[in-house]
């Protein structure tokens, strides 16, 4: 099935990534790049059934994933950017993170029936963090398995073609793998990595809570108009790092790590008002300029932040 169309890919480094993936076969080693693509790749084929995501499955909110991880290996955060063979360094805690929502998702998909039932590699050395070894899940990725397989059933029924249900369901299994990664990575000591690294990705899965509570779109589409050119594309070793980033993403960037920085009663303060605000279909549809004016309040936002109040005191 055509995933895209082929004019598209061809124009990101995505689609180097995507025809070259493979297929997994006799098994699924999560510490090679290209095997998490290809379990993606595997993902995102198997679930268009009746093209309920479209002819060229284009809507299909698993994109964002692919992407997000494509952006990790680009950048070097994965492990040793001089390695060129693919392999993602156990330790690394950008690897973890996404070790999380790449083989959570693809064993719910496997229990689902949606894709081949596959042993998982055991990590290959290193153990800062908990994997999959000799076939058992740890504990506390056990609730994100059983999120991503409600999410995969619910895919596999067909049903209606209105997007968000399956966004919900999406985001409350990435929700529940994403704060395993946030108690894994709390205290952690930050060598080899920069500690300014570590603090923005302790701001990222901060940041992400709050595309979960709007059940941000994750599809190609969405994916190649918004989540392009928003992240830094080097490692953050020193505040330098930061002033040299171009000015969308270093103001993303910068977002990011005041939100890292914020005491931890403010930041659950201010996502409770925001979960508020997002309450309802009209305020999720309007998220982009609602976002846009929590982080970024300037002059020509200011409607948006009446808008905002206005969600927020509304009953």
């Amino acid at each position: 099935m055509i995933v895209a169309h082929p004019e598209e890919l061809a124009g990101l480094d995505l689609y180097r990534v995507w025809a070259g993936a493979g297929e997994l076969a006799g098994g699924f080693d999560p510490f090679r790049f290209q095997q998490r693509m290809a379990a993606y790749r595997s993902m995102i084929r198997n679930t268009n059934p009746g093209q309920r995501f479209g002819a060229d499955n284009r809507r299909n909110p698993l994109w964002g994933l692919m992407f997000q991880h494509q952006w990790q290996f680009r950048t070097g955060r994965l492990g040793d950017p001089a390695k060129q063979d693919g392999w993602i360094d156990p330790d690394a805690p950008w690897g973890y993170g996404n070790y999380t929502l790449c083989v959570p998702p693809y064993l719910g998909a496997s229990a689902a029936g949606v894709v081949p039932d596959l042993p998982v590699a055991d990590p290959p050395g290193g153990r800062r963090f908990r994997y999959v070894v000799g076939g058992v899940v740890p504990r506390e990725l056990a609730r994100g398995v059983a999120d991503w397989r409600a999410y995969f059933t619910l895919v596999a029924g067909g049903g209606s073609a209105d997007s968000e249900p399956v966004r919900l369901a999406l985001w409350k299994a990435h929700k529940s793998c994403l704060d395993v990664v946030v108690d894994a990575i709390t205290g952690i000591d930050a060598p080899p990595w920069p500690e300014l690294e570590i603090t923005f990705l302790r701001g990222w899965c901060r940041m992400v809570d709050y595309l979960w509570v709007a059940a941000w779109p994750t599809d190609f589409a969405f994916m190649t108009e918004h989540g392009l050119d928003v992240l830094p594309e080097r490692l953050l070793g020193t505040p330098a790092d930061l002033r040299a980033l171009p000015d969308k993403a270093r103001r993303n960037t910068a977002n990011i790590l005041r939100l890292a920085g914020t005491p931890a009663w403010r930041y659950r303060l201010n996502l409770a008002l925001w979960k508020r605000v997002m309450r309802t279909r009209a305020a999720r549809d309007q998220v982009l300029p609602l976002l846009d004016a929590v982080f970024n309040p300037r002059p020509d936002n200011a409607a948006q932040r009446r808008r905002l109040l206005g969600y927020l005191l509304r009953p």
